[in-house]
């Protein structure tokens, strides 16, 4: 079973992400307002940040039968990922799970 990482792009990424990046933001602040030479509430955000970057990706992936999100339990697909757009190494799919969930993901790969 081939799985293929991506990312995920339109209103879910968006507000995804957004969610994310504040933990970062939150990192920075602490970082830039603290006294001390070493922050530690800003080191422990920032490594928080780190662990959510790679549990995203690696609990992003489509197989065969079923799409895992970060943030939802696996859906099985009736159908693959159609490619969207392509430019180069990356590559823009688009699935549609149900009638109004659709879900736009951006893979970078070789062909």
């Amino acid at each position: 079973m081939n799985k293929k990482h991506f990312i995920i792009l339109g209103r879910v990424g968006l507000v995804y992400f957004s969610w994310v990046f504040i933990v970062l933001f939150l990192s920075l602040i602490l970082a830039y307002e603290g006294t001390h030479v070493k922050n530690w509430p800003a080191i422990i955000l920032g490594i928080i940040f780190v662990i959510l970057l790679i549990y995203t990706f690696l609990t992003s992936y489509w197989n065969k039968e079923y799409l895992k999100l970060p943030f939802r339990a696996k859906v099985t697909c009736n159908k693959q990922p159609e490619l969207f757009w392509q430019w180069h190494y990356l590559h823009i799919y688009v699935i549609t799970v149900a009638d109004l969930e659709k879900y736009y993901l951006l893979r970078i790969a070789k062909n």
